[in-house]
């Protein structure tokens, strides 16, 4: 049977980054209502809008950050969208499986939450967090390129 569990914020991933950390509030939402529309008994379709939604949130996080990075020359820019590429890539085929499926099984939708949420976690905690201290100390000195 496959498992998983609800995707906590907590403080411990505050970047200090108010829009950041907004949406990264967001995004677990996201992930955990994908979970609730499998352990719910959703049908295939309601978890696929749920899916596409998440998606298209993330699109939306990504380029926000990525601006904030071009805005503020951060360094690491180019390494860190090839992170969020490869999520996208990941979320697409995940997205292209579930279009197969009348009905997504337990295991399918678990392996995307766990999937995406882990994800999602080890990106702030590891990419994000970098990125942010170097923007908000930019902020802080009212460096901008642009």
């Amino acid at each position: 049977m496959a498992y998983y569990q609800y995707t906590t914020w907590t403080p411990a991933l505050e970047t200090g980054h108010a829009v950041i950390d907004e949406q990264h509030k967001h995004l677990f939402a996201a992930v955990n209502d994908l979970f609730e529309a499998l352990k719910s008994g959703k049908g295939g379709k309601e978890v696929e809008q749920t899916l596409s939604f998440l998606v298209d949130y993330t699109h939306e996080h990504f380029n926000d950050e990525e601006e904030l990075q071009q805005k503020y020359d951060y360094p690491e820019h180019l390494a860190h969208k090839q992170f969020h590429e490869e999520f996208k890539e990941t979320a697409q085929k995940f997205a292209s499986k579930l279009l197969f499926r009348s009905s997504p099984t337990e295991e399918f939708v678990s392996d995307v939450c766990h999937t995406i949420g882990r994800w999602v976690f080890d990106h702030i905690k590891a990419e994000d967090f970098k990125m942010t201290t170097y923007i908000l100390s930019k902020e802080q000195n009212g460096t901008s390129l642009n």
